[in-house]
């Protein structure tokens, strides 16, 4: 079995990824924010919104943060954590009176599954692009 050596590519690769995807989230979110008060939409449009939201930017950032084209799935797992721990640090600074918990199940297995997904396109589709 080989070892993962974690060097210095590997960490800059992964916190250049995880700030692109909380730069591209707070962009998006802002906008999106507008789009629902004009519009005045339901609860359940926010959830999904706020969803696609993280999936497109995890996948973003990923996409271009991501420079050594190894170790796909660790560095997917690595963004994802890392984006999220971000973005709740991010929340807890504004202090956004969100009503729900803010580090659940489902919020860490959705950040995972959508950094394992984007680590794995970017480390295996990007040479093609």
């Amino acid at each position: 079995m080989e070892r993962i050596k974690l060097d210095g590519h590997f960490i800059i690769d992964i916190l250049r990824a995880a700030l692109i995807a909380l730069f591209i989230s707070i962009v998006a979110v802002i906008a999106f924010a507008f789009v629902f008060k004009a519009l005045e939409l339901s609860g359940a449009v926010l959830k999904i919104g706020n969803e696609l939201i993280k999936l497109i930017s995890i996948f973003v950032g990923t996409f271009l943060g991501i420079k050594v084209m190894k170790q796909g799935v660790l560095k997917g797992v690595c963004i994802g954590l890392l984006f999220l721990l971000f973005s709740i640090l991010i929340m807890k600074i504004f202090n956004s009176g969100i009503n729900e918990p803010l580090f659940t199940a489902m919020n860490v297995a959705l950040s995972l599954f959508f950094g394992i997904a984007s680590g794995i396109f970017a480390v295996n589709f990007k040479r093609r692009i």
